[in-house]
């Protein structure tokens, strides 16, 4: 299975790279920002009819699949054809194809595969975390300050560069308070995998789904991140927000949470 997995979604990256190439047309589901182009929709065809005639069984969902095939079987294929439509569309090379297998709704192998870059992440429970076949594993960052997360906001204490330190972190704080202005990264993926690799210390977010949330998850847990809600509960499918970082972070991170 494991080797099936890596090749298909190797097949679907190069699938989707060719639309990207040479440019797409970008339409919205039912939200300005929630993007679908005919490369979401091909890159999906193909992942669910290779899964299906390789394993007839399993249940299969994908983002851009209305029903669910085999609902109720042991082994469970959650597919996003592409995560980062809207780079997609824009012509920002920063998406990826994303796969997760679950055992009896266990999280058992996935799959992040960044066609423009040519990294493959993956990971298997239990067997840790992999980028193009080395292991990875999360930063040892103890502290937050200084910690490099995906909002862009330096601080005084590591005045490597900027300048107006205190109108921007008061921007910050108006921004999130009076206005619903859309604050993301290029992509679920790039965010998770990231982290998952050490090249971001933390990841905060408020919305995914199923898709967007069990591959990650899975290569997160096996590099080493711990991975909760907002809560602190243990991340559970279902659920949209997530923290994730390492031990030291993250309790740090929750603390911001609390009155």
């Amino acid at each position: 299975m494991q080797d099936f997995l890596k090749q298909i979604i190797k097949e679907a990256g190069a699938i989707a790279k060719e639309f990207f190439l040479r440019g797409v047309t970008p339409m919205t589901k039912g939200h300005p920002h929630d993007f679908l182009s005919e490369a979401d929709l091909m890159v999906s065809e193909f992942l669910v009819s290779k899964i299906n005639a390789q394993y007839p069984t399993h249940h299969i969902k994908s983002e851009e699949m209305a029903d669910d095939i085999n609902v109720n079987s042991e082994y469970e294929w959650v597919i996003d054809p592409i995560d980062g439509t809207w780079g997609f569309v824009h012509g920002i090379p920063v998406w990826a194809v994303m796969v997760a297998v679950l055992q009896d709704n266990k999280p058992l192998m996935s799959a992040v595969y960044f066609p423009m870059a040519e990294q493959l992440f993956f990971a298997e429970i239990g067997k840790g975390a992999y980028l193009n076949d080395k292991q990875i594993h999360v930063k040892n960052t103890e502290l937050l300050d200084g910690a490099y997360g995906i909002l862009q906001r330096r601080s005084k204490a590591v005045n490597l560069y900027g300048d107006y330190f205190e109108r921007y972190r008061v921007m910050t704080m108006r921004a999130v308070q009076e206005t619903n202005m859309v604050m993301v990264n290029f992509a679920n993926a790039a965010n998770m995998c990231y982290l998952a690799s050490g090249a971001l210390d933390y990841v905060i977010a408020n919305s995914g789904l199923d898709w967007d949330r069990l591959p990650v998850y899975l290569i997160c847990t096996e590099a080493g991140a711990v991975v909760t809600d907002s809560d602190g509960n243990p991340w559970k499918r279902g659920r949209q927000d997530i923290v994730a970082a390492n031990q030291h972070l993250h309790t740090q991170l929750l603390s911001l949470f609390k009155n």
